[in-house]
């Protein structure tokens, strides 16, 4: 089927240098509300903002719609041909977990932080819970239960159904927002979803599991009956990272160094 998930997977060198404008605030965040993007194209970005490991959240979303590996999550975990069939993207995150299906409607977060933040706990799950407080405040906001829900249960290869970790669950404790990290000794990354429609057949189509599964394990807004556009939902977490993560600086699209990056060829 061509190259492999890793062989698409290749960081444009032109991005690793200049992304962002120093900040003027003394520690502070850059808050990014950045565009849809291709799958990789994201991936890459998020993998050389943990490589600079200055702190920033960016937001954004997903054209056309991707199917996202875990960093070793092997690659026939997934049916290609299935993804292929419904004009899928693929690709593979820099931080771990399982797969994911993101589609357009969904805002999905990075959160990069040096290891030596203040505030940052220092424990896995204590920075997870940390680091998407964002969300939980944001979702919270717009009328939703949500709670942060730790479990050690087993290793689905369809992230939004394993127990495993810290995930936001709505009030019937389906997943609405999962949660995946990468380390270095110099940063944190930490990836996030905010599911606002869930397409259960095509779920269980691409994940091999029932549509009950899908059902009792995976919410939405839209299940819930949260009707919001994707600009208020973004509104509402860059307003809630901006006091969870505060001193932060808001900027209100994405960098065109991103895309210059993007474009050059890579080394």
């Amino acid at each position: 089927m061509g190259r492999t998930v890793a062989e698409r997977f290749i960081v444009p060198t032109g991005i690793r240098a200049t992304l962002f404008p120093p900040l003027e605030l003394p520690l502070g965040v850059h808050l990014v509300r950045d565009r849809h993007r291709r799958g990789p194209d994201n991936m890459a970005i998020d993998e050389a903002l943990l490589e600079r490991a200055e702190p920033i959240v960016r937001l954004y979303g997903w054209e056309p719609a991707c199917v996202t590996l875990g960093y070793p999550q092997d690659e026939d975990t997934v049916d290609e041909q299935a993804l292929a069939d419904r004009g899928l993207d693929l690709a593979r995150r820099p931080t771990g977990g399982g797969s994911i299906h993101h589609d357009a409607t969904e805002v999905t977060y990075a959160v990069v932080l040096p290891t030596d933040w203040d505030g940052l706990p220092g424990d896995l799950f204590e920075d997870y819970r940390y680091m998407s407080r964002g969300v939980l405040e944001a979702l919270q906001a717009l009328g939703v239960d949500a709670s942060y829900r730790r479990s050690q249960g087993g290793r689905r290869d369809f992230c939004y159904l394993r127990e495993a970790g810290v995930s936001i669950v709505d009030g019937e404790g389906r997943k609405l927002s999962g949660g995946a990290q990468r380390r270095t000794k110099d940063a944190v990354l930490q990836h996030g979803t905010v599911i606002v429609e869930r397409d259960v057949e095509l779920l269980a189509d691409v994940y091999d599991e029932t549509a009950d599964a899908i059902e009792a394990g995976v919410g939405s807004l839209a299940s819930l009956g949260v009707d919001v556009d994707r600009g208020r939902l973004v509104d509402e977490l860059l307003a809630a990272f901006e006091r969870t993560l505060a001193p932060a600086e808001v900027t209100e699209s994405g960098p065109t160094a991103l895309d210059e990056g993007l474009a050059r060829p890579s080394a």
